[in-house]
């Protein structure tokens, strides 16, 4: 079950049999509303109203280039910061294969049964990430801007325990991990996220994680 925040959840699938039994399972795992977008319903989007959700769930093989340039435009005219959810990927899909996808919070594989579906569906909505240690990191290197950085003065400001977390953050930890290397509870890591996530300026784990490798040195990521 999640929290007590309403989301919109975005299923952008053809309508069929499959994908309402889909949505009728996630819809009573998750206690919330899911709603099925079309290609169809993306050809006759007008521009009014918020045709996505927070989050947006894709099976990987339902978008080819055409469907996926119509849900980017989308997407840039929204006042949303959607994130995005694969499904049905393969096991043997490479890292580059999900790098099309900029805001990427969750891989879910064809092999993966619903119930860690629903699992990893309520990390994610608690501001977690659900992806593999491997795809994580292939995700932020693609991103990496530079191959050589230099710390920044934005980095140095942070507390010493802050810098602790970023750098456990960055190898790829996840909250649970974090307090217990530490030895502090999940909810004050949660806390310190939330303080550095807004004095870097960023809406997600995976931004903190470009961030920091474009503002902090290799050797103090270490």
């Amino acid at each position: 079950m999640t929290d007590s925040k309403t989301y919109q959840i975005t299923l952008l699938s053809d309508v069929s049999m499959q994908s309402n039994l889909f949505k009728d399972s996630l819809e009573r795992g998750l206690q919330l509303t899911v709603n099925i977008v079309s290609v169809d319903d993306l050809h006759s989007y007008d521009g009014e109203g918020n045709l996505l959700g927070d989050f947006v769930l894709f099976d990987f093989q339902y978008l080819d280039d055409e469907r996926f340039n119509e849900y980017s435009q989308i997407k840039a005219a929204s006042d949303k910061s959607i994130k995005e959810i694969v499904i049905n990927c393969p096991q043997e899909a490479t890292s580059t294969q999900l790098f099309k996808w900029r805001n990427l919070v969750g891989v879910f594989y064809i092999e993966d049964d619903l119930s860690l579906l629903l699992k990893g569906m309520e990390k994610i909505m608690n501001d977690e990430m659900w992806l593999s240690r491997k795809v994580a990191q292939d995700y932020i290197e693609y991103f990496r801007c530079a191959n050589t950085v230099t710390t920044s003065q934005a980095y140095a400001n942070l507390t010493k325990r802050e810098k602790e977390i970023m750098r456990l953050l960055g190898h790829g930890a996840s909250n649970l991990q974090i307090a217990d290397e530490l030895f502090v509870s999940e909810n004050t890591v949660k806390t310190h996220l939330h303080n550095i996530f807004k004095k870097i300026n960023a809406k997600n784990r995976l931004q903190a994680l470009l961030w920091a490798n474009n503002n902090i040195a290799l050797e103090e990521r270490a």
